[in-house]
């Protein structure tokens, strides 16, 4: 694999792993740093390599402006994974990440290449993206910590400190002004890999109905798998859904991302 520093930039490589078969690209819930993904670097089976998605303003690209819309963010993050197309690579994104991660795969797709799947969780349908009319953008900050601490996902102490508390208020505020605006197309191509959805049994923002309506943009739909808890169920069933996530990459004939892509170490 050639890395560059586009690549650096764009992908937290927490436990390297140059021998890998496959490839696991994680992005982030609203709000969230790369590191939300590091006990699935450190657990996942030695034959996957977790990379998690760096958001310009987060960690080590925290002096870069935030990015400010979602089709030009996926953009960026589909051209960063072209050096990785030496091996079968499957893309995961939990809640806004989810979304992100459609906007690439269908970017990826487009430019030739193909993916070992697309796991999508804790996300509306795209078909219910385009419907719908979010308004957390108008909370307040007070407000908008009340929310968050309801909705699970930040550990509760930050809330506690005034000023961690408003560092978390400010990156979910940023990634609010990408997704809320955000309606995906409906006239692009359906996509050919595998599309697989997992859910909260509990997460009212992704009821079973609505989940199911990922098959509209697939020819390749793998169904829907709910656990327990709500819209962070992840977060208390992590090895039951790294097994998930990395069920793509157990294909059999799986091919590299992209066919020319250059592999180095």
């Amino acid at each position: 694999m050639l890395l560059t520093d586009d690549w650096a930039r764009w992908f937290r490589r927490y436990v390297p792993k140059p021998d890998a078969t496959g490839r696991l690209v994680c992005f982030t819930p609203a709000g969230s740093l790369p590191s939300f993904y590091l006990d699935w670097a450190r657990t996942a089976p030695a034959e996957v390599e977790v990379l998690a998605v760096t958001l310009p303003g987060r960690e080590q690209r925290s002096a870069e402006p935030p990015a400010t819309d979602l089709e030009s963010l996926a953009d960026a993050v589909a051209q960063a994974l072209r050096p990785l197309g030496d091996r079968p690579t499957a893309l995961f994104g939990h809640s806004m990440g989810a979304a992100v991660a459609y906007e690439v795969g269908r970017r990826v797709e487009a430019a030739g290449g193909s993916l070992a799947g697309l796991v999508v969780s804790g996300c509306a349908s795209p078909a219910r993206l385009r419907e719908r009319r979010s308004s957390l953008t108008a909370y307040d900050n007070d407000r908008l910590a009340v929310y968050l601490r309801d909705l699970g996902g930040t550990p509760a102490q930050l809330f506690d400190d005034p000023e961690l508390r408003q560092l978390v208020v400010d990156a979910f505020r940023a990634d609010l002004a990408v997704l809320e605006p955000y309606r995906p197309d409906e006239t692009g191509s359906r996509l050919r890999t595998a599309v697989h959805v997992l859910r909260g049994e509990q997460d009212q923002a992704t009821p079973g109905h609505d989940a199911a309506r990922w098959a509209e943009v697939t020819d390749r739909f793998a169904g829907v798998r709910s656990f327990p808890g709500g819209h962070f169920y992840l977060l208390d069933q992590r090895s039951a859904v790294l097994r998930a996530a990395v069920e793509p990459l157990r294909g059999h004939g799986l091919q590299p991302m992209f066919m020319h892509a250059h592999r180095k170490g």
